[in-house]
């Protein structure tokens, strides 16, 4: 399955991808489907997928993104060109970074974006037909209160504000979902966020969605010389790409608003979850659903940060800046990328 534009999901078991006439063919049983390759910017592909080396080489020399995801849609690998990756000298400003006073303050900013953006989306439910809009005040109230002791801690070492920094964006988060859930369908609510395993249709729904927004904030920043494992607040998971995990924050409540907007008109079913030992998991037709209502939200253009780009361009922008920051250069205000010249932007 796949969307319209640049993003292509295989996640159908059995399914077989091949070069032909510079068309990507994909096969599953007696159905063909052809994409062209150069229509192409990434290439999802799940467990026991079978592809040819031509596929490989046409991802190579087209610098498309091909990406081994995980049941949750989580990446696990991934094959780029090799004009994309980091330099020593920019690991190395990432590194001296991590470790200087001004890396606290980019978390700050991280975090309490973040919370500005769920408030946001706390506030887009004031549209819908009968809302808690006391609650959604009251809520929003308190999210503000814990920025603004989150924003406090900016004269702190990171090493020291780091466990408060948690704690507080945790109570943020609590809050949020929780006003979030009190508005949802009633089969929709949840206990709360479970993440390894999902243990409800809506945390299943938005571990998927997370995953797919991992792996296009990990390709953003390794396209801007960047090094997805050298973290600033996320440094304690080994072998994993931390610093992925601190520029998605801010942009997580896109992901959410794809999952509730799934929810608010009831779309998925029981019957679209496989369940094993009290988890849930996503099967092939909620998969569709959720990657198509992604793709289309994403492509999205808006304005954010002052700029109107697509959602997915933001993405890379986040990265752009990043990068120039910690390098001490000027921020690519006008740089076009290859995703605005694909969207005629």
């Amino acid at each position: 399955m796949y969307s319209q534009i640049m993003q292509v999901f295989i996640n159908t078991f059995g399914t077989s991808l091949k070069i032909i006439d510079g068309l990507l063919s994909v096969k599953f049983e007696d159905k063909v489907n052809k994409i062209p390759i150069g229509k192409i910017k990434t290439l999802f592909l799940t467990k026991s997928i079978y592809l040819s080396t031509d596929v490989i080489y046409a991802c190579l020399e087209q610098g498309i993104d091909l990406l081994i995801t995980d049941r949750t849609g989580r990446p696990l690998g991934r094959l780029w060109n090799n004009r994309f990756g980091s330099i020593s000298t920019i690991r190395k400003r990432q590194l001296d970074f991590a470790k200087s006073p001004e890396v606290t303050g980019w978390v700050i900013n991280q975090l309490t974006e973040k919370i500005d953006n769920q408030v946001d989306l706390l506030f887009c439910l004031l549209t819908l037909g009968e809302p808690h809009e006391k609650l959604i005040r009251q809520t929003a109230e308190k999210m503000q209160e814990i920025s603004s002791r989150i924003t406090d801690c900016r004269e702190d070492h990171l090493n020291e504000a780091a466990g408060r920094l948690r704690a507080l964006e945790g109570q943020a988060s609590k809050q949020y979902f929780s006003c979030v859930n009190k508005h949802l369908p009633f089969r929709y609510q949840f206990a709360g966020r479970s993440r390894h395993p999902a243990l409800d249709m809506v945390n299943a729904m938005l571990n998927y969605a997370y995953g797919i927004l991992y792996g296009h904030v990990e390709s953003a920043l390794i396209k801007a010389g960047l090094d997805p494992f050298i973290g600033f607040f996320h440094r304690d998971d080994y072998n994993k790409p931390v610093l992925t995990y601190d520029v998605i924050e801010p942009f997580r409540p896109w992901a959410d608003w794809v999952v509730f907007h799934l929810c608010f008109n009831e779309i998925l079913e029981d019957e679209h979850f496989d369940r094993e030992k009290g988890a849930y998991w996503l099967a092939g037709d909620a998969k569709r659903f959720l990657i198509q209502h992604f793709t289309d939200f994403f492509e999205e253009v808006v304005e954010y940060r002052e700029k109107r780009f697509s959602r997915f361009v933001h993405l890379e922008r986040a990265a752009q800046l990043l990068s120039a920051m910690i390098q001490d250069e000027p921020t690519p205000e006008n740089k076009t990328t290859d995703t605005e010249e694909d969207m005629n932007l």
